[in-house]
């Protein structure tokens, strides 16, 4: 019998999910399938420029553990970059950090765990302030304006409408590129809602694995369906719309 591979602690959960190459027919292209523990040790190696000791307990596995994985890891991407192959992001053992990193456009690198803004008006680290209420609201959103609809499907809407209840302001974040994902893009959207403040978000329906991703990044999640972004956060200052305590649809929905 084989053993069972520990559990590899990652800080890091990519959005972009699917990477596939130009010049070759669609019918024709092949797929590598990267680990999220892959995808970690080739970030604290190969990006943040750890030793292989310091990576393996960022990781809580043994360095030769570390080592054949990160070695693994090399081989899928160069496989795909000099055959001309897809690479899927998908699976792995993992143990995922309750603060697990986000992008930090200041810094120019992953990693970043300032909480702080940054000079840019980016998010170095994220500080989701409770007391008062919820202040910065996410509302997926069809066409990236407070008086459009709210779009009913989580992971393929068009837009995020980031709300600040305070200023009475919004900022629309272009979601195409999780909405255009062959699979996963519940997920990847619940990972930009997550790298922003925000403490709620607003949606149609939400899967099990997009709600999971949210509730791990302490962002409620609310339903509403047929109203404008502008009248789901009325009716959520209302206390009208129901909190979700778990997904309300099945995955793929």
């Amino acid at each position: 019998m084989s053993r069972r591979s520990s559990t590899r602690r990652v800080g890091f959960l990519p959005r972009a999910l699917y990477f596939t190459p130009q010049g070759v027919t669609s019918g024709e292209i092949e797929e590598i399938l990267l680990g999220n523990d892959e995808v970690e040790a080739i970030r604290l190696k190969d990006l943040l420029g750890m030793s292989q000791g310091e990576a393996a307990r960022q990781m809580q596995i043994s360095q030769s553990t570390f080592h054949r994985l990160i070695l693994m890891a090399r081989q899928k991407i160069a496989d795909a970059f000099i055959n001309g192959k897809a690479v899927r992001i998908e699976g792995g053992n993992i143990d995922v950090e309750a603060d697990f990193s986000q992008p930090c456009r200041w810094r120019k690198r992953w990693g970043c765990k300032a909480k702080v803004v940054c000079p840019d008006g980016s998010w170095g680290g994220i500080t989701r302030v409770r007391e008062g209420g919820l202040v910065i609201v996410a509302v997926t959103g069809t066409d990236g304006t407070i008086d459009g609809m709210v779009d009913e499907r989580f992971g393929r809407s068009r837009k995020i409408i980031l709300y600040n209840k305070e200023k009475g302001s919004f900022e629309a974040i272009d979601n195409t590129g999780s909405m255009n994902v062959p699979q996963g893009a519940g997920i990847s959207t619940a990972r930009v809602v997550a790298g922003t403040p925000a403490q709620a978000v607003i949606s149609g329906h939400l899967g099990p694995n997009a709600f999971s991703v949210l509730r791990e990044a302490g962002i409620e999640a609310y339903t509403a369906s047929h109203v404008t972004v502008r009248e789901a956060l009325e009716m959520l200052d209302r206390g009208q719309l129901t909190r979700l305590d778990s997904a309300d649809v099945e995955g793929h929905w």
